[in-house]
């Protein structure tokens, strides 16, 4: 159900329907307008109701000069009875296909065939008015007497006072009405049922001495209004302001920094990962997801601070009268701070972080549309950069913004073209340190731009959903490198590739593996697939399953970056695994920081326990290989040896390792 549906079906117990003026249908109705219009509307033709080409042109001519939003008065003509007619409020709406329609609500249950004015001198009108809300009072406004409606909807009213809800609000329609023979006015009155919306309508017969007095309740009308109005500028997942009231209140913000020479910002952040949790939970967990970040964001910022949502996974926070960009940043600081706690959501604790670009007025942009595109660029910087960071705007980020969108653009076309290749990192055992395997790494080598790195693909891939190809095509040019060397007679190696999280919650991705297995003809002990410790603890259960169906396929399975993630021991005893792969950052200080030395040692020391081998990536000096020897760690990797090399150069390498003419280099159209 659209939201144009939910307001009209539960939020307007009045008539009210929707016209489609292009195609002179009614699209939409609630049920109290289908018993209304049951004789007013032409035969159902394809599921809709068709109204006369009269309304239809009239409608168009009152489209026509409407602006979104705007509302007006009306009648809609029963065809029953050509002189029936009921009274309405129309206003523009948004159908779904983006054209606009009208929306009409009956204002009143009374068939409006009464007088336009109150004819003096005759307490018959009573009799003519006993359906409507008519009363009489005196010039000092005494009750004189009453419709059987009025005082069914007021009560007992002594006095004209007794109707306003806001005593001031009664002297001045006294003095106004003993001024003038007629007035109209939309007011709020008390009525049985409480205070609420009236649109009154009285008159002075100054011979009698007497004011006549008809009140028609609009209170449904002004909060359709308010639902109408929060339809259009608030989000109906989280409640807070959209993009409509953010421009507002940009434009407000900028006229009185100007005005007042002072500055404002605002911060731009988008979700780290959050298409992988709506292509792999669903929606429904996605939106509730959405709801608690609001929430965490909303109890992170000042008082002063607000907050909107864009839509999807996007935030805008602004914070008018700033002394400095520091302000901006400290909420930034406290946002992150507060994203490394887990969200309670379908019965899971998720992570996500949020990737944040701050922008200044004056410094970044004197006008809306560039301070937020700024800040958009300097969001974009931190999420190429890693997740839960924070940028200031720069000049040049701009430009890079410009890179993004033509890379993105590319990757379609380079899987096509098959632009894409692999280099090849050695892993060393220790201590005879021979070279017993590589890892595979991806690299595109773009037309125009030449080799690009990693770091500034795979996350466009990730957003765009092109991973799973991109994914499948590397584990494919894997197995078909392998089979390659076994038929070129070289000696066997164990080759890795990494999967990614969005990857690894594809459904066929065993089937998919499977099958390359098959084509190549690889024999599966010589593929390993790394994967992380937050990839498999999004869903341990599901994770473990899959792991044993890889298994079953006769694959190694690797955790790697292990010690960064989620580090359940409880269920890493349960992952079939065979390696566990240092994180680099661990390795960086080794031999010189104790903690790291402490950590990858009591690392090595478990996975050993479990019988499973260790490997350390990112070794980069002598003493390092030495410390992680004396520790008993089996395999190394990293730049001490070699950096990733295209395929032929990895042979070149293995050739001098070897040192035998039996690993010769044969020329061939692949290498």
């Amino acid at each position: 159900m659209t939201d144009l549906e939910e307001v009209l079906q539960n939020k307007m117990p009045s008539a009210a329907w929707v016209i489609d003026v292009e195609h002179s249908t009614v699209p939409m109705l609630n049920p109290a307008a289908e018993r209304l219009l049951v004789g007013s509307l032409g035969q159902i033709q394809a599921g809709q109701r068709q109204i006369p080409l009269a309304l239809k042109q009239k409608w168009q001519s009152r489209l026509s000069h409407s602006q979104k939003d705007q509302r007006f008065s009306c009648r809609w003509p029963f065809s029953s009875d050509p002189s029936q007619s009921y009274q309405c409020v129309g206003s523009t709406v948004q159908l779904a296909d983006g054209r606009n329609g009208i929306l009409l609500e009956v204002s009143s249950n009374a068939i409006t065939q009464t007088p336009s004015s109150v004819p003096e001198k005759d307490m018959g009108l009573l009799r003519q008015f006993k359906t409507l809300s008519f009363a009489i009072f005196s010039l000092d406004g005494q009750f004189i007497n009453a419709s059987d409606f009025f005082l069914n909807h007021f009560g007992e009213v002594k006095h004209i006072n007794y109707l306003f809800a806001v005593s001031s609000a009664a002297k001045s329609f006294m003095a106004r009405v003993n001024g003038q023979s007629s007035l109209s006015q939309e007011i709020m009155l008390s009525t049985a049922n409480g205070v609420r919306w009236h649109r009154i309508e009285a008159s002075f017969d100054a011979e009698l001495g007497q004011i006549y007095l008809l009140a028609h309740d609009i209170q449904e009308e002004r909060d359709h209004e308010v639902a109408l109005y929060r339809l259009n500028n608030y989000d109906s997942l989280t409640n807070l302001p959209n993009r409509n009231l953010l421009y507002q209140q940009l434009e407000s913000a900028l006229q009185n920094a100007k005005k007042r020479e002072r500055q404002f910002g605002l911060m731009y952040l988008d979700l780290d990962g959050f298409k992988v949790v709506n292509d792999n939970f669903g929606h429904r967990v996605g939106d509730e997801l959405i709801q608690r970040v609001a929430e965490r964001i909303k109890s992170s910022i000042p008082a002063g601070a607000c907050l909107y949502r864009l839509g999807g996974d996007e935030f805008v926070v602004v914070l008018e009268n700033t002394n400095a960009l520091s302000e901006l940043e400290d909420i930034a600081q406290s946002i992150m701070q507060n994203a490394s706690n887990t969200y309670p959501v379908a019965k899971m604790d998720m992570m996500i972080s949020a990737s944040i670009g701050i922008a200044s007025y004056p410094q970044h942009a004197d006008d809306v549309d560039n301070l937020l595109k700024n800040a958009d660029a300097a969001m974009y910087r931190a999420k190429s950069t890693g997740h839960n960071l924070y940028f200031v705007y720069e000049n040049q980020m701009a430009d890079n913004i410009n890179a993004h969108l033509t890379l993105g653009g590319g990757l379609r076309k380079a899987i096509e073209n098959e632009e894409f290749e692999l280099h090849y990192q050695p892993k060393v055992a220790l201590p005879d340190e021979n070279v017993v395997g590589a890892e595979a790494l991806i690299r595109w080598n773009h037309p125009e731009l030449g080799m690009v790195s990693p770091d500034k693909f795979i996350p466009l891939a990730e957003e765009s959903g092109l991973i799973l190809p991109l994914g499948e095509w590397v584990i494919r040019r894997a197995c078909r490198q392998l089979q390659e060397w076994r038929e070129q007679g070289y000696p066997a190696l164990c080759l890795s590739v990494n999967l990614s999280s969005r990857q690894f919650m594809q459904a066929d991705l065993v089937d998919m593996v499977q099958t390359i297995l098959e084509e190549t003809g690889v024999d599966p002990a010589y593929l390993e697939l790394e994967l992380t410790e937050s990839m498999l603890m999004t869903d341990a259960k599901q994770s473990i399953e899959k792991l044993h169906s890889f298994r079953e396929l006769g694959l190694t399975l690797s955790i790697d970056d292990f010690g960064t993630g989620y580090s359940s021991l409880s269920y890493l005893k349960k992952f079939p695994i065979q390696t566990l792969k240092i994180d680099r950052s661990f390795i960086h200080d080794i031999g010189i920081d104790g903690d790291n030395d402490a950590i990858v040692k009591a690392t090595i020391a478990m996975a050993k326990s479990l019988n499973l081998k260790v490997i350390a990536e990112g070794v980069e000096h002598r003493s390092q290989v030495n410390a992680l020897g004396g520790y008993d760690c089996q395999e190394v990797q990293g730049y001490l040896y070699s950096k990733p090399l295209p395929s032929a150069d990895f042979v070149q390498f293995m050739q001098k390792q070897v040192g035998h003419e039996s690993f010769s280099l044969v020329e061939t159209g692949t290498l």
